[in-house]
Protein backbone atom coordinates (compact mmCIF):
# COMPACT_ATOMS: atom_id res chain seq x y z
CA UNK A 1 0.00 0.00 0.00
CA UNK A 2 1.67 3.17 -0.91
CA UNK A 3 1.95 6.12 1.03
CA UNK A 4 1.79 3.89 4.54
CA UNK A 5 4.58 3.30 7.21
CA UNK A 6 6.24 0.10 5.96
CA UNK A 7 6.69 -2.41 8.67
CA UNK A 8 8.31 -5.66 7.50
CA UNK A 9 7.60 -8.67 10.05
CA UNK A 10 9.83 -11.90 10.62
CA UNK A 11 9.03 -15.05 12.23
CA UNK A 12 5.31 -14.54 11.35
CA UNK A 13 2.90 -14.97 8.69
CA UNK A 14 0.04 -13.01 7.17
CA UNK A 15 -0.20 -10.70 9.90
CA UNK A 16 -1.45 -7.05 9.89
CA UNK A 17 -0.89 -4.79 11.99
CA UNK A 18 -2.90 -1.49 13.09
CA UNK A 19 -1.81 1.81 14.61
CA UNK A 20 -4.54 1.99 17.23
CA UNK A 21 -8.28 -0.39 17.92
CA UNK A 22 -9.85 2.33 16.84
CA UNK A 23 -9.58 5.81 15.10
CA UNK A 24 -11.94 8.81 13.75
CA UNK A 25 -13.86 7.79 10.35
CA UNK A 26 -11.33 10.52 8.71
CA UNK A 27 -8.12 9.01 9.99
CA UNK A 28 -7.11 5.41 9.32
CA UNK A 29 -5.10 2.96 11.28
CA UNK A 30 -3.34 0.98 8.25
CA UNK A 31 0.35 0.34 7.92
CA UNK A 32 1.89 -1.31 5.18
CA UNK A 33 2.98 -4.85 6.50
CA UNK A 34 4.93 -7.56 4.38
CA UNK A 35 5.96 -10.78 6.51
CA UNK A 36 8.53 -12.98 5.70
CA UNK A 37 9.85 -15.87 7.41
CA UNK A 38 13.10 -15.01 8.70
CA UNK A 39 16.32 -12.67 8.05
CA UNK A 40 18.27 -14.51 6.35
CA UNK A 41 18.12 -11.96 3.38
CA UNK A 42 17.64 -8.95 5.37
CA UNK A 43 20.52 -6.57 2.91
CA UNK A 44 18.29 -7.42 0.30
CA UNK A 45 14.91 -6.46 2.03
CA UNK A 46 16.18 -3.31 3.39
CA UNK A 47 16.94 -2.33 -0.18
CA UNK A 48 14.07 -3.38 -1.65
CA UNK A 49 11.41 -2.35 1.20
CA UNK A 50 12.93 0.60 2.86
CA UNK A 51 11.00 -0.16 6.36
CA UNK A 52 10.03 2.38 8.57
CA UNK A 53 9.89 -0.34 11.54
CA UNK A 54 11.20 -3.99 11.88
CA UNK A 55 9.09 -6.53 14.26
CA UNK A 56 10.10 -9.69 14.96
CA UNK A 57 8.28 -12.78 16.45
CA UNK A 58 9.70 -15.83 18.26
CA UNK A 59 12.99 -16.49 19.55
CA UNK A 60 15.12 -13.49 19.27
CA UNK A 61 18.25 -15.10 19.18
CA UNK A 62 17.36 -16.74 15.72
CA UNK A 63 17.68 -13.06 14.22
CA UNK A 64 21.31 -12.79 14.10
CA UNK A 65 21.33 -10.92 11.00
CA UNK A 66 19.42 -7.93 12.55
CA UNK A 67 21.80 -8.72 15.97
CA UNK A 68 24.66 -7.53 13.59
CA UNK A 69 22.77 -4.75 11.27
CA UNK A 70 24.19 -0.63 12.46
CA UNK A 71 22.33 1.07 14.47
CA UNK A 72 20.21 3.02 11.92
CA UNK A 73 18.32 -0.63 11.38
CA UNK A 74 18.82 -1.72 15.06
CA UNK A 75 16.78 1.42 16.36
CA UNK A 76 13.67 0.38 14.25
CA UNK A 77 13.42 -2.85 15.27
CA UNK A 78 10.97 -4.59 18.11
CA UNK A 79 10.82 -7.78 18.72
CA UNK A 80 8.08 -9.84 20.39
CA UNK A 81 7.85 -13.38 21.90
CA UNK A 82 4.47 -14.11 20.23
CA UNK A 83 1.83 -12.32 18.27
CA UNK A 84 -1.06 -12.82 21.03
CA UNK A 85 -1.99 -9.23 21.34
CA UNK A 86 -1.35 -7.62 17.71
CA UNK A 87 -3.42 -4.49 19.18
CA UNK A 88 -0.39 -3.06 21.44
CA UNK A 89 1.73 -4.36 18.52
CA UNK A 90 0.62 -2.15 16.15
CA UNK A 91 0.28 0.43 18.95
CA UNK A 92 4.23 0.21 19.37
CA UNK A 93 5.05 0.03 15.97
CA UNK A 94 3.44 3.55 15.12
CA UNK A 95 5.51 4.90 17.83
CA UNK A 96 8.76 3.48 17.12
CA UNK A 97 7.74 4.74 13.50
CA UNK A 98 7.39 8.39 15.20
CA UNK A 99 10.69 8.46 16.70
CA UNK A 100 12.75 6.94 13.85
CA UNK A 101 11.38 10.04 11.92
CA UNK A 102 11.70 12.87 14.85
CA UNK A 103 14.01 11.53 17.77
CA UNK A 104 18.14 12.13 17.52
CA UNK A 105 19.62 9.23 19.14
CA UNK A 106 23.46 10.78 19.83
CA UNK A 107 24.70 7.30 21.46
CA UNK A 108 25.41 6.42 17.75
CA UNK A 109 24.86 8.52 15.23
CA UNK A 110 24.09 8.17 11.79
CA UNK A 111 26.92 9.39 9.59
CA UNK A 112 26.08 10.51 6.08
CA UNK A 113 28.75 10.30 3.69
CA UNK A 114 28.28 12.33 0.50
CA UNK A 115 30.05 11.85 -2.87
CA UNK A 116 28.88 13.82 -6.56
CA UNK A 117 30.59 11.11 -9.36
CA UNK A 118 31.52 12.23 -12.14
CA UNK A 119 32.44 9.58 -15.19
CA UNK A 120 34.37 7.52 -12.72
CA UNK A 121 34.21 4.07 -13.78
CA UNK A 122 36.02 1.43 -11.71
CA UNK A 123 37.84 4.45 -9.37
CA UNK A 124 34.53 4.10 -7.60
CA UNK A 125 35.62 1.08 -6.29
CA UNK A 126 37.84 3.40 -3.59
CA UNK A 127 35.49 5.11 -1.64
CA UNK A 128 33.02 1.73 -2.01
CA UNK A 129 35.57 -0.59 -0.34
CA UNK A 130 36.87 2.09 1.73
CA UNK A 131 33.62 2.75 3.73
CA UNK A 132 32.84 -1.10 3.81
CA UNK A 133 36.15 -1.20 5.72
CA UNK A 134 34.94 1.55 7.70
CA UNK A 135 35.35 0.35 12.03
CA UNK A 136 32.21 2.49 12.64
CA UNK A 137 29.33 0.77 11.02
CA UNK A 138 25.81 3.18 11.63
CA UNK A 139 26.95 4.91 8.64
CA UNK A 140 24.95 6.17 5.03
CA UNK A 141 26.35 6.79 1.63
CA UNK A 142 24.75 9.63 -0.75
CA UNK A 143 26.46 9.04 -4.01
CA UNK A 144 24.95 11.84 -6.53
CA UNK A 145 25.95 11.07 -9.93
CA UNK A 146 26.19 13.95 -12.39
CA UNK A 147 27.84 12.08 -15.34
CA UNK A 148 26.64 13.41 -19.00
CA UNK A 149 27.73 9.12 -20.17
CA UNK A 150 23.85 8.37 -21.05
CA UNK A 151 23.82 6.28 -17.56
CA UNK A 152 26.62 4.29 -17.71
CA UNK A 153 28.03 5.39 -14.33
CA UNK A 154 24.85 5.18 -13.00
CA UNK A 155 24.68 1.78 -13.96
CA UNK A 156 27.80 0.41 -12.99
CA UNK A 157 26.95 2.33 -9.20
CA UNK A 158 23.95 1.01 -9.14
CA UNK A 159 24.82 -2.62 -9.43
CA UNK A 160 27.40 -1.93 -6.98
CA UNK A 161 24.86 -0.31 -3.97
CA UNK A 162 22.62 -3.62 -4.19
CA UNK A 163 25.07 -5.30 -2.17
CA UNK A 164 24.50 -2.85 0.49
CA UNK A 165 21.20 -0.99 1.93
CA UNK A 166 23.54 1.84 3.26
CA UNK A 167 24.22 3.28 -0.24
CA UNK A 168 21.68 5.60 -2.21
CA UNK A 169 22.58 6.52 -5.75
CA UNK A 170 20.57 9.55 -7.22
CA UNK A 171 20.56 10.36 -10.40
CA UNK A 172 19.09 13.93 -11.44
CA UNK A 173 17.67 14.75 -14.61
CA UNK A 174 19.90 17.05 -15.82
CA UNK A 175 23.67 17.20 -15.80
CA UNK A 176 25.43 20.51 -13.76
CA UNK A 177 29.06 20.61 -13.64
CA UNK A 178 28.59 22.80 -11.17
CA UNK A 179 30.79 21.20 -8.21
CA UNK A 180 29.11 23.14 -5.33
CA UNK A 181 25.63 22.88 -6.49
CA UNK A 182 25.65 18.76 -6.48
CA UNK A 183 27.43 18.87 -3.13
CA UNK A 184 24.72 20.95 -1.62
CA UNK A 185 21.59 18.51 -3.25
CA UNK A 186 23.66 15.37 -2.02
CA UNK A 187 24.02 16.72 1.66
CA UNK A 188 19.96 17.82 1.25
CA UNK A 189 19.45 14.47 1.12
CA UNK A 190 21.05 12.82 3.65
CA UNK A 191 19.85 11.77 7.29
CA UNK A 192 22.59 11.63 9.57
CA UNK A 193 23.80 13.99 12.13
CA UNK A 194 27.75 14.11 10.70
CA UNK A 195 28.16 15.02 7.07
CA UNK A 196 31.78 13.65 5.79
CA UNK A 197 32.65 14.64 2.03
CA UNK A 198 34.20 11.90 0.48
CA UNK A 199 35.18 12.21 -3.33
CA UNK A 200 34.63 9.44 -6.16
CA UNK A 201 38.24 8.04 -6.28
CA UNK A 202 39.61 8.78 -2.72
CA UNK A 203 39.69 6.36 0.11
CA UNK A 204 38.86 7.21 4.07
CA UNK A 205 41.14 4.89 6.10
CA UNK A 206 39.55 2.23 8.56
CA UNK A 207 38.84 4.77 11.65
CA UNK A 208 38.12 7.73 9.91
CA UNK A 209 34.03 7.62 10.25
CA UNK A 210 34.97 6.65 14.17
CA UNK A 211 37.58 9.58 14.94
CA UNK A 212 34.59 11.66 13.58
CA UNK A 213 32.53 11.13 16.17
CA UNK A 214 34.29 10.74 18.75
CA UNK A 215 35.70 14.37 18.17
CA UNK A 216 32.27 15.46 18.02
CA UNK A 217 31.27 13.84 21.62
CA UNK A 218 34.90 15.68 22.62
CA UNK A 219 34.15 18.69 21.61
CA UNK A 220 30.13 19.59 21.62
CA UNK A 221 31.12 22.99 21.11
CA UNK A 222 32.39 22.34 17.12
CA UNK A 223 30.68 22.40 14.12
CA UNK A 224 33.32 21.18 11.67
CA UNK A 225 36.29 18.04 11.70
CA UNK A 226 39.37 17.64 9.27
CA UNK A 227 41.95 15.54 9.56
CA UNK A 228 45.74 14.81 8.39
CA UNK A 229 46.23 12.86 4.78
CA UNK A 230 48.50 11.79 2.49
CA UNK A 231 48.20 12.48 -1.52
CA UNK A 232 48.91 9.75 -3.81
CA UNK A 233 49.50 9.08 -7.58
CA UNK A 234 47.10 6.23 -9.59
CA UNK A 235 49.94 3.78 -8.43
CA UNK A 236 49.97 5.05 -4.57
CA UNK A 237 53.12 6.30 -5.20
CA UNK A 238 53.21 9.11 -2.43
CA UNK A 239 53.43 13.23 -3.76
CA UNK A 240 54.62 16.04 -1.93
CA UNK A 241 54.62 19.80 -1.83
CA UNK A 242 57.98 21.70 -1.79
CA UNK A 243 59.41 22.71 1.23
CA UNK A 244 57.88 25.74 2.84
CA UNK A 245 54.56 24.69 1.45
CA UNK A 246 50.79 26.64 3.16
CA UNK A 247 53.35 29.42 3.80
CA UNK A 248 55.48 27.93 5.89
CA UNK A 249 53.18 26.11 8.13
CA UNK A 250 52.67 22.75 5.84
CA UNK A 251 55.13 19.81 6.93
CA UNK A 252 55.16 15.85 6.93
CA UNK A 253 55.44 12.91 8.74
CA UNK A 254 55.86 9.65 7.47
CA UNK A 255 53.34 6.45 7.91
CA UNK A 256 53.26 3.03 6.63
CA UNK A 257 49.98 2.26 5.03
CA UNK A 258 48.92 -1.58 3.51
CA UNK A 259 53.16 -1.92 3.53
CA UNK A 260 53.38 1.39 1.50
CA UNK A 261 55.69 4.53 3.32
CA UNK A 262 53.16 7.44 2.56
CA UNK A 263 54.07 11.21 2.96
CA UNK A 264 51.30 12.57 5.56
CA UNK A 265 50.46 16.02 5.47
CA UNK A 266 50.23 17.32 9.00
CA UNK A 267 47.27 19.23 8.43
CA UNK A 268 48.06 23.15 9.55
CA UNK A 269 45.40 24.58 12.22
CA UNK A 270 43.31 27.56 11.87
CA UNK A 271 45.53 30.47 11.51
CA UNK A 272 45.53 34.10 9.94
CA UNK A 273 47.30 32.76 6.83
CA UNK A 274 45.60 28.88 6.34
CA UNK A 275 42.64 29.99 6.40
CA UNK A 276 42.94 33.11 4.12
CA UNK A 277 44.24 30.59 0.89
CA UNK A 278 43.15 27.07 -0.67
CA UNK A 279 46.73 25.71 -0.32
CA UNK A 280 46.84 25.34 3.49
CA UNK A 281 42.87 25.51 4.50
CA UNK A 282 41.67 22.43 5.41
CA UNK A 283 41.54 19.27 3.04
CA UNK A 284 39.88 16.05 3.71
CA UNK A 285 38.55 14.66 4.92
CA UNK A 286 35.98 17.86 6.01
CA UNK A 287 32.91 16.64 8.14
CA UNK A 288 30.32 18.97 10.03
CA UNK A 289 27.65 18.90 12.00
CA UNK A 290 24.14 18.99 10.37
CA UNK A 291 23.40 21.81 12.10
CA UNK A 292 26.26 23.50 11.65
CA UNK A 293 26.39 22.72 8.30
CA UNK A 294 22.89 23.83 7.40
CA UNK A 295 22.57 26.64 9.24
CA UNK A 296 25.96 28.19 7.36
CA UNK A 297 24.09 27.67 3.93
CA UNK A 298 25.52 24.37 2.69
CA UNK A 299 27.81 24.36 -0.40
CA UNK A 300 27.61 27.34 -2.55
CA UNK A 301 25.45 26.56 -5.54
CA UNK A 302 26.65 29.15 -7.91
CA UNK A 303 30.30 28.27 -7.42
CA UNK A 304 32.07 26.43 -10.38
CA UNK A 305 35.66 25.91 -8.46
CA UNK A 306 37.21 27.05 -5.25
CA UNK A 307 33.72 26.27 -3.70
CA UNK A 308 35.87 23.79 -0.48
CA UNK A 309 37.24 26.86 0.30
CA UNK A 310 34.46 29.54 0.37
CA UNK A 311 32.22 26.78 2.71
CA UNK A 312 35.50 26.94 5.02
CA UNK A 313 35.74 30.07 5.12
CA UNK A 314 31.97 30.49 6.30
CA UNK A 315 32.01 27.41 8.18
CA UNK A 316 35.18 29.06 10.21
CA UNK A 317 32.53 32.31 10.89
CA UNK A 318 30.58 30.74 12.08
CA UNK A 319 31.61 27.81 14.17
CA UNK A 320 34.96 26.00 15.98
CA UNK A 321 36.90 23.51 14.19
CA UNK A 322 38.57 20.49 14.84
CA UNK A 323 41.51 19.19 14.10
CA UNK A 324 42.01 15.24 14.26
CA UNK A 325 45.62 14.84 13.61
CA UNK A 326 45.28 11.19 11.98
CA UNK A 327 45.35 9.79 8.96
CA UNK A 328 42.08 9.92 7.74
CA UNK A 329 42.09 10.20 4.26
CA UNK A 330 44.08 9.32 1.15
CA UNK A 331 43.63 11.68 -1.86
CA UNK A 332 44.50 10.36 -5.25
CA UNK A 333 46.21 13.04 -7.61
CA UNK A 334 45.60 11.51 -11.12
CA UNK A 335 47.48 13.17 -13.94
CA UNK A 336 47.17 16.73 -15.18
CA UNK A 337 46.34 17.84 -18.09
CA UNK A 338 45.79 21.44 -20.09
CA UNK A 339 41.80 21.37 -18.76
CA UNK A 340 42.95 20.98 -15.34
CA UNK A 341 45.33 23.49 -15.47
CA UNK A 342 43.31 26.10 -17.07
CA UNK A 343 40.67 24.97 -14.13
CA UNK A 344 43.74 25.64 -11.39
CA UNK A 345 44.21 28.91 -12.42
CA UNK A 346 40.33 29.78 -12.59
CA UNK A 347 40.06 28.31 -8.81
CA UNK A 348 43.75 30.77 -7.68
CA UNK A 349 41.26 34.00 -9.37
CA UNK A 350 38.21 33.12 -6.99
CA UNK A 351 40.72 32.20 -4.01
CA UNK A 352 42.07 35.51 -4.63
CA UNK A 353 38.55 37.29 -4.79
CA UNK A 354 37.10 35.73 -2.36
CA UNK A 355 39.62 36.26 0.00
CA UNK A 356 39.10 39.63 -0.66
CA UNK A 357 35.52 39.41 0.20
CA UNK A 358 35.78 37.88 3.74
CA UNK A 359 39.20 39.58 4.57
CA UNK A 360 37.43 41.66 7.15
CA UNK A 361 35.13 39.43 8.50
CA UNK A 362 38.17 36.94 8.82
CA UNK A 363 40.46 39.54 10.49
CA UNK A 364 37.13 40.36 13.04
CA UNK A 365 36.66 36.63 13.48
CA UNK A 366 39.92 36.10 14.90
CA UNK A 367 39.85 39.24 17.53
CA UNK A 368 36.43 37.59 19.03
CA UNK A 369 38.58 34.02 19.49
CA UNK A 370 41.28 36.15 20.97
CA UNK A 371 43.87 34.94 18.47
CA UNK A 372 46.34 37.05 16.87
CA UNK A 373 45.61 38.09 13.32
CA UNK A 374 49.54 38.79 12.50
CA UNK A 375 49.35 39.05 9.67
CA UNK A 376 46.49 42.25 9.28
CA UNK A 377 47.66 45.53 8.16
CA UNK A 378 45.84 48.04 10.21
CA UNK A 379 46.38 50.99 8.05
CA UNK A 380 45.37 49.63 4.86
CA UNK A 381 42.84 47.20 6.75
CA UNK A 382 43.53 44.14 4.57
CA UNK A 383 45.30 40.69 5.42
CA UNK A 384 49.08 40.91 4.18
CA UNK A 385 50.68 37.75 3.32
CA UNK A 386 54.25 39.08 3.42
CA UNK A 387 54.16 39.43 6.80
CA UNK A 388 56.58 36.88 8.96
CA UNK A 389 55.32 34.10 10.99
CA UNK A 390 55.66 34.85 14.56
CA UNK A 391 57.64 31.80 16.11
CA UNK A 392 54.37 30.24 17.96
CA UNK A 393 51.27 30.48 15.60
CA UNK A 394 48.53 30.93 17.47
CA UNK A 395 45.74 28.67 16.11
CA UNK A 396 42.00 28.63 16.58
CA UNK A 397 41.40 25.00 15.87
CA UNK A 398 40.84 22.94 18.75
CA UNK A 399 42.32 19.09 18.64
CA UNK A 400 41.35 15.59 19.07
CA UNK A 401 42.96 14.06 21.61
CA UNK A 402 42.01 9.94 20.71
Amino acid sequence: MNGLPIVCIFGAEDVQLYSDTEAPDFETRALDCRCFYDDSDLDRILIEQRPHVVVTFGDINHFQRLWSAPFEIRRRWLHFDDGNDLDQVGRAVFNCYLSVCLDRREEEPLVSVFTPTYRTELRFLRPLLSLRAQTYRNWEWIVYDDSDDNGATATLIGGLAQADHRIELVRPGRHSGIIGEVKAKACALSRGEILVELDHDDELTPDALKWVVEASRQHPEAGFFFSDFAEVDSNLNPLKYPDGWGFGLGSYRKEQVNGRELDVVNAPGISPKTIRHIVAAPNHFRAWRRDTYFAIGGHNREIHVADDFEIMVRTFLHTRMVHIPRLGYIQYMDGRNNTQRLRNKDIQRHVRYLRDRYDRRIHERFLELGVNDYCWDVDRGCADFRYANPDNVQVASLTYAG
